[in-house]
């Protein structure tokens, strides 16, 4: 059996910008830019100081960071039962950064992510449901875990990623989380609120811990400063098994301008199938819209045939909407309308085919049954700025209102 591809990530810094790109099975999959004008605070732990009560929302509005433009506040949605008065000092993650006219969304119920484990603040235990070992190694991951979420006083669960990964791995990550959450712990009973207390993981960590266990990855420096850099951060984590070679961007494989090929047509609203039709993708403040259309590939086929024609582009629809969820960063509700189908049976198809495509996301989805009229709402948790936000900015000249490149992808001259 031929040996798999390594999945490739390249990574390349520009002044204070650094680009991050995953290459795999032979496409673009993700992209991702750290940046002084992109600070992603999604996944950070910060000690939050309440300074309003919203009863009527059943949520606080919690102050938690101090930026260049003042004090920070975000919403913190409150459980049932949970009471909190002004003057309350608490850790909190951001869920959501600012979006538009909402406000920082957060949460008092943290989970530290991992590759192979997340900690899950506000719980006990070892969840180890869905990922299968063998007896002796359950024995001893049941017990290592099981120590350490007694020490940490929280929940440690394994990842659908921690299948084929060594024991080993797995309570070295698992170890690394419970002592940051400790040591966020300890720092919220001394530090000043609102303050940090946890960064989020930067465009290169949170990319690799996405990825499967078994899956080898090969990952491209552009200069060996870069590379030592890399190693240092690799070495501070607990992310293993990443090889780490340096090449000048002009030997590159696949090339810089391939990848920003690939960037660009992300960034367009609409991508062609390869069966004839098209995608249109419409993001909005609410939702994202996917429109599926069959174009003229059936104006000239008898019904039947037709009939036959708009499943299989809906089945090819299926494939690289899955695919352009994640490489585009489209998060919260999705609503995709598939090309009309008379059968039941049709439909059901489509959604299960959609459903099986999703399971290598590493963001959390929920797919709803597709209704009458070709309908399917979905969710899809939010995991870093969109690729839109990344490079496109508003177009200042006159009253237009379009938008202009803020930036170029990895090898292309600065925008």
């Amino acid at each position: 059996m031929p040996k798999a591809e390594p999945a490739r990530v390249f990574v390349a810094e520009r002044g204070e910008e650094r680009h991050v790109a995953l290459w795999r099975r032979g496409r673009l999959a993700a992209y991702r830019i750290d940046a002084p004008d992109r600070r992603d605070r999604s996944g950070a732990l910060f000690l939050g100081q309440v300074v309003r009560v919203d009863h009527g929302l059943d949520a606080a509005f919690v102050a938690f960071d101090q930026t260049e433009a003042g004090l920070d506040t975000g919403l913190l949605p409150l459980r049932r039962g949970e009471k909190r008065v002004e003057g309350d000092r608490l850790p909190v993650q951001v869920m959501r950064d600012p979006s538009g006219e909402k406000s920082p969304r957060l949460t008092a119920a943290p989970i530290l992510e991992g590759r192979f484990v997340d900690l899950l603040a506000k719980e006990s235990g070892v969840h180890m449901a869905g990922v299968a070992f063998t007896p002796e190694e359950t024995r001893r991951l049941h017990t290592a875990l099981r120590g350490l979420s007694a020490q940490s006083q929280a929940g440690l669960r394994l990842t659908l990623r921690a299948a084929h990964a060594p024991v080993d791995s797995i309570v070295k990550e698992a170890s690394m989380l419970a002592a940051s959450w400790q040591g966020c712990a300890e720092a919220s009973t001394q530090a000043t609120a609102p303050g940090p207390l946890r960064p989020a993981p930067g465009a290169l960590l949170s990319l690799l811990q996405e990825l499967p266990g078994e899956e080898a990855v090969l990952l491209t420096a552009d200069n060996r400063t870069l590379a030592r850099r890399i190693e240092t951060e690799l070495a501070a984590s607990a992310i293993e098994g990443v090889a780490i070679e340096v090449q000048p961007l002009r030997d590159w494989v696949p090339s810089p301008a391939d990848l920003e090929e690939a960037v660009q047509s992300a960034l367009e609203p609409r991508l062609a199938l390869s069966g004839g039709g098209w995608l249109l993708f419409e993001p909005g403040e609410t939702l994202t819209a996917i429109d599926v259309n069959s174009g003229t590939a059936s104006d000239r086929r008898p019904a039947a045939s037709r009939t036959d024609l708009r499943l299989k582009l809906n089945l090819q629809a299926v494939e690289a909407i899955a695919h352009q969820l994640r490489l585009r960063a489209i998060g919260g509700l999705v609503v995709i309308d598939f090309i009309d189908m008379e059968s039941s049976t049709d439909r059901d198809r489509v959604v299960k085919a959609l459903r099986h495509a999703l399971a290598d996301d590493p963001a959390r989805t929920r797919v709803l049954p597709m209704s009458d009229l070709g309908l399917v709402q979905m969710t899809r948790q939010r995991r870093g700025a969109p690729l839109t936000e990344l490079f496109l900015g508003p177009c200042e000249a006159g009253e237009a209102t379009g938008r202009l490149m803020r930036r170029r992808p990895i090898g292309g001259s600065p925008g």
